[in-house]
């Protein structure tokens, strides 16, 4: 029975399988020929193949919806990306294509027919484009020759046999698909070198600064600059002192491999194990991670306790809570406009690397102390007993803190009146030279039992206690491979000088949750925000001390599976006037989102409850209106998945110290359960009064249903009364109220008098507004409020109509 059933489940498998076979082989070539295309919509067939099936290329999902045009390899385990065409501006799923043209241009398309990549120049002769076995995708004319190659325009990788030229140079991919602020390349000096570049700095890194290029085993100002991976794990460059090239640990022919510059700026060399697709390094640049610039932003200062880890220096936060690249912000900022009592704060067996104002040479320590103080710009000071160096500092970049033979010490400038703790970060490392990282040291491999046959008796002894060991050894064996496997999450390496452990925990902004972490961060779900229709939202405080709101999702109508992956789309949105998304728990029934907390709490309770007898001013009002347009503008035509918030309303949208509005629940229209019986129509399709006519008629929803929305809250800020009060009754009574007033609005703009609009701003504001704003955006209430959606403007329309405003009134 067991045998035939097989053969039953196999056999429809089997005739899938040959009738896809040919499918596959005919789309799966390694040349695009001239005025042929690759469509997104089949990127799963449509790509190019290398002759030996090391490397595709076509279009990459980055994440839902979203494409790069790119290379990876085949056979590495999620298909490891080493260039793309658009990595900083993906396509859509649905229009977009490559094409090679009839000009000879190679052109990346989106859905709408823009242009978003092509390889450049007008190549007449250009015949066909092919995918090399080597991972080089190229242009070849008539005659054969190569004009075009992505080995030209590497991104973040470079390949074997692949030339590092002057011109090329290497850039990180960051977790969201944007270029870091690293850089691999040839220096001004013809060095090959690692650089950290952001607008207020840019310095080099690897080579170690701290020595000369002679003791770091480099010549300058070389005639030549080119470097090469060769195939054999052997990396050179023309700058290497006697030519001496870094080896890889797995050296020798016949093993795929890749040179990329990660995340966390550092270099690193992997080579592919084929047998599972997993990536190996095999050699790196950086083995200390803290000595890569920047690793925690500015004013961050990076330790080893003992894995490397991120602090702010005293009298510093974080910019962006769970992202250390932002760095810190100093807590009082220092002007020049006013003197105020200045301290500084020692912090021993620290740098900041680099940003020196100058460099004063055998001085005293009150002298150094005085020059800095005496100066506004100067943030703090590095003093070298001994030989009495002083370094003042513009900036406190690439801090760092470790016990070295240098002994080095900061002394950071703060207003007297700011407290600082006495715990100041600091490395639980006190061997200043790291351990050599052995990457030929193979595991140790348990000595083998001599056996002395000394007679019958003692050899059968003998035996039985090599079978006892035998069993011992395969038991220990088998439990270490179970813990290896099960605990594995639970336990990560604690050697700090490994080069895998670095910096991964620092950039993660967007994480997971456990539900038992958001209870104690709740203690126990006791203050409640607020109820939505989208689920309860209540206070909490993070082990790391932020605040956070966390909404309790209901009516969810996803899976699990379902319901992460919308939320990995949702956590790539950011945007100033949306609410940060901090991470998400999803363990059995519970549904919840961690978002950035809001000062002040919503639009509505304090537009309509004068909540802590808050009044809002013109200038304010105006404010929201135009950041509630710029985020809702982000959303529509920004975010490759064309979000509709579809519940938009004064509820929604938070505002925070400054009453910078904040949009809340955008995307949760993905999440919760948006079918219901009619009974339940305003819970389910928005807000009554709020509600686009297009919902009523059964039109298919477009992001003019938001428009439709931002129309009445307009209307509610420019008159600080709800639409619903304007009638009681049912929605419909409120939609033909709005109607009304509507076409009266219409005609008293087509009129020459201006008195009415004293009359309908509201009168808290005791005539105290702009009269051109304020008729700017009746003018807007009424073209949002339109019965045709068509009519009805774009929020990136609108943007540029309250921004032509907001400068003429400043």
């Amino acid at each position: 029975m067991a045998p035939a059933l097989s053969l039953l489940l196999a056999a429809p498998f089997v005739l899938c399988l040959s009738a896809l076979l040919p499918i596959s082989i005919a789309v799966a070539h390694d040349i695009l020929p001239l005025r042929s295309s690759l469509t997104v919509e089949a990127f799963q067939t449509d790509m190019l193949q290398s002759l030996d099936g090391t490397f595709s290329c076509g279009f990459y999902g980055v994440y839902t919806n979203a494409f790069t045009f790119s290379i990876w390899y085949s056979k590495a385990a999620n298909n490891t990306v080493v260039w793309s065409a658009n990595r900083d501006h993906p396509v859509h799923a649905k229009r977009s294509s490559l094409t090679l043209q009839t000009d000879g241009n190679m052109v990346l398309k989106d859905y709408d027919g823009t242009v978003v990549w092509q390889a450049g120049g007008n190549f007449r002769e250009v015949e066909y484009a092919q995918l090399l076995n080597t991972g080089n995708l190229i242009l070849k004319d008539t005659s054969g020759k190569t004009v075009w190659q992505s080995f030209d325009s590497p991104t973040d990788t470079f390949l074997p046999t692949q030339h590092i030229t002057a011109s090329t140079k290497l850039v990180p991919t960051i977790q969201s698909g944007v270029p870091g602020n690293y850089i691999f390349r040839f220096s001004d000096l013809s060095v090959l070198s690692l650089i950290y570049v952001i607008p207020e700095v840019s310095d080099i890194y690897w080579p170690d600064p701290d020595q000369t290029l002679y003791q770091d085993n480099r010549n300058q100002y070389n005639n030549t600059r080119l470097g090469m991976l060769d195939s054999n794990g052997s990396f050179g460059s023309s700058d290497f002192a006697d030519g001496q090239p870094l080896v890889a640990s797995d050296a020798g022919p016949g093993i795929k491999r890749r040179l990329t510059l990660d995340p966390d700026g550092n270099l690193r060399l992997y080579s592919l194990n084929e047998s599972d697709g997993s990536w190996m390094v095999s050699m790196v640049a950086m083995s200390q991670p803290c000595n890569v610039h920047g690793v925690c932003g500015p004013n961050g200062i990076c330790h080893y306790s003992p894995k490397p880890a991120c602090s702010c220096a005293p009298g510093y936060v974080m910019s962006n809570p769970g992202n250390w690249t932002e760095g810190c912000r100093a807590i009082v900022n220092i002007t020049c406009d006013h003197q105020e009592p200045m301290k500084f704060v020692k912090l021993p067996q620290t740098d900041f690397w680099g940003s020196d104002q100058r460099h004063i040479l055998a001085v005293s320590f009150h002298a150094c102390r005085n020059t800095c103080m005496s100066d506004c710009t100067c943030k703090g000071f590095q003093y070298q007993e001994g030989t009495g160096s002083c370094y003042p500092k513009a900036g406190l970049f690439s801090g760092r803190t470790y016990p070295s033979n240098d002994v080095r010490t900061i002394y950071l400038k703060l207003p007297a009146r700011v407290n600082v703790s006495n715990t100041t970060p600091r490395s639980d490392v006190f061997d200043s030279a790291p351990p050599h990282l052995d990457c030929n040291q193979m595991s140790h491999i348990l000595p083998i039992l001599e056996v002395h046959n000394n007679g019958v008796e003692e050899s059968k002894w003998l035996y039985f206690y090599g079978f006892i060991v035998a069993i011992f050894v395969v038991e220990v064996f088998f439990i270490a491979f179970a813990w290896f496997f099960v605990l594995r999450r639970e336990f990560k390496p604690s050697e700090i000088w490994a080069a895998e452990e670095g910096y991964k925990v620092m950039t993660s902004h967007f994480r997971r949750y456990s539900y038992r972490e958001l209870v104690k961060a709740t203690t126990d779900f006791e203050v409640e925000l607020g109820r939505g229709s989208s689920g309860v939202v209540y206070k909490g405080v993070l082990e790391d001390e932020r605040p956070v709101a966390l909404k309790k999702l209901e009516h969810i109508s996803r899976g699990k599976e379902e319901f992460q992956a919308e939320l990995s789309v949702i956590a790539r949105i950011y945007h100033m006037n949306l609410v940060r998304i901090w991470g998400f728990c999803s363990e059995g029934s519970h549904r919840l989102l961690v978002c950035e907390y809001v000062e002040n709490g919503s639009l509505a309770s304090i537009l309509f409850s004068g909540k802590n007898n808050i009044l809002l001013d013109w200038k304010q009002r105006f404010n929201i209106a135009l950041g509630v347009a710029k985020g809702l503008a982000y959303l529509h035509h920004e975010c490759l998945e064309w979000v509709i918030h579809c519940d938009v309303k004064p509820e929604n949208i938070l505002l925070d110290q400054n009453f910078e509005p904040k949009i809340t629940d955008f995307g949760l229209a993905k999440l919760l359960n948006r079918g219901g019986s009619s009974e339940n129509m305003s819970h389910v399709r928005g807000t009554a009064g709020y509600i686009a006519p297009e919902w009523i008629s059964g039109l298919p929803i477009t992001s003019k249903v938001d428009v439709y929305s931002y129309g009445v809250v307009l209307l509610e800020l420019l008159s600080g009364r709800r639409v619903s009060e304007l009638t009681v009754g049912s929605d419909a009574e409120v939609r033909s109220m709005l109607r009304k007033l509507v076409t009266m609005l219409a005609n008293k703009l087509e009129g020459n008098d201006q008195s009415w609009i004293d009359g309908f701003v509201d009168c808290k504001l005791s005539g105290q507004f702009s009269y051109l704003q304020a008729r700017t955006l009746v003018k807007l209430v009424v073209s949002c409020l339109e019965e045709d959606r068509r009519k009805r403007p774009t929020m990136e329309s609108i943007v540029l109509t309250l921004l032509s405003f907001d400068e003429a009134n400043k």
